[in-house]
């Protein structure tokens, strides 16, 4: 699977995932850190092997799989599971600093919500993705 790239350019993305148009009425583009951003997030909604044309398994795989965790009893080694899934999916990602990563888990009963904050090995920036689960679908802030 070849993932996005820092460097890459791809199309923009709505918050339904769907392309936007640019004002000249051509598709929308994402580069630089928008790009990498926004497929680090498509990779966080989707489940593992959900892309038809990949052969991939585990940690190689696009999509996170989040779902797998939200349908079953939360305790302590649920939320180890979960931290772990994603600090492995973004750990193949060569210019997030994986010592970087922090990853806090929440439930309430009825939502996950997940909150991870991460940096690139080439800044000081830090980067923040919120996600919140239903155990139906995953969203993302």
């Amino acid at each position: 699977m070849q993932m996005v790239g820092e460097d890459d350019i791809d199309i923009r993305l709505g918050e339904d995932g769907q392309p936007t148009a640019a004002e000249d009425g051509e598709s929308g583009l994402v580069s630089d850190d928008e790009c990498w951003f926004q497929d680090l997030k498509n990779e966080a909604m989707c489940e593992q092997g959900e892309l038809f044309y990949e052969d991939q398994e585990g940690d190689d795989s696009y999509g996170w799989g989040l779902l797998d965790f939200m349908q079953g009893e939360y305790d302590e080694f649920a939320e180890m599971e979960i931290q772990q899934r994603i600090r492995s999916k973004m750990a193949k990602r060569e210019y997030i600093d994986s010592g970087s990563i922090q990853i806090d888990v929440e439930f309430d009963g009825h939502i996950y919500r997940v909150r991870i904050r991460f940096k690139r090995t080439d800044s000081s920036n830090e980067y923040t993705i919120g996600i919140e689960s239903d155990g139906v679908e995953v969203r993302i802030e």
